[in-house]
């Protein structure tokens, strides 16, 4: 039963994992023209856990870059908690006046373990999608509404003590749609609504993105 409940609310944060901590115009977000360097963090609410996560992005701007990072999952109705990791890679795109932007990645994760039952999880997963933004300057303020659709593949493996592993593997499709407020071109805050389709999970949920730009202008 233990086991069960834990594959049932990990899955549900597994896929909100990949692209946690993405940064660009394509996504809403700060271009690298004003810096190289991206401090991002975001959380993420689901009725069934809360994810946090901070990473550092790089790149130039209408080129390649690169977002590194990890964060916590916390599960309603467990004690336990796990942690993750993540690298994707994306290449941005000027479309016109607005930016588009394939991105690959993948997560891995561990936990939640429980030490009494004597069960431990560990997780991986791989996502690749497109996003699209759009910045649309207002005086001091940027304001850029984007959307972005991907694929995520999950895999996840519970080992119980005197019971033995379980592996389980899940497909979905994810849908962002939000708009990001930008400052003078370096802080830029978030908010996006989170919509899976095609697959096990249906849970829609709210996510709020910070970034940060510092480090020297990027040409």
């Amino acid at each position: 039963m233990q086991r069960l409940t834990i594959l049932t609310l990990v899955f549900a944060a597994l896929a909100t994992r990949a692209s946690l901590a993405s940064a660009q115009a394509c996504l809403g977000l700060p271009s690298f023209a004003a810096g190289s360097v991206h401090l991002n963090a975001t959380a993420q609410f689901l009725d069934s856990a809360t994810v946090y996560a901070a990473g550092i992005g790089a790149g130039r701007p209408d080129n390649l870059f690169a977002n590194l990072g990890g964060g916590r999952v916390s599960y309603a109705g467990l004690v336990q908690s796990s942690s993750f990791g993540f690298l994707e890679f994306g290449l941005q795109w000027p479309l016109g006046r607005a930016q588009l932007c394939p991105i690959a990645g993948g997560t891995f994760g561990v936990g939640p373990d429980d030490d009494v039952a004597g069960i431990k999880v560990t997780s991986w997963g791989a996502s690749a999608g497109v996003a699209l933004g759009l910045p649309i300057r207002l005086s001091l303020l940027t304001v850029v509404p984007s959307a972005g659709v991907r694929y995520e593949y999950l895999s996840q493996d519970v080992d119980e003590r005197d019971v033995g592993s379980l592996s389980e593997t899940f497909t979905s499709g994810v849908a962002d749609l939000g708009v990001g407020f930008g400052f003078r071109d370096r802080l830029t805050i978030q908010p996006l609504t989170r919509i899976p389709f095609g697959g096990e999970d249906d849970e829609i949920s709210l996510v709020v993105f910070t970034s940060l730009s510092v480090g020297w202008p990027a040409h």
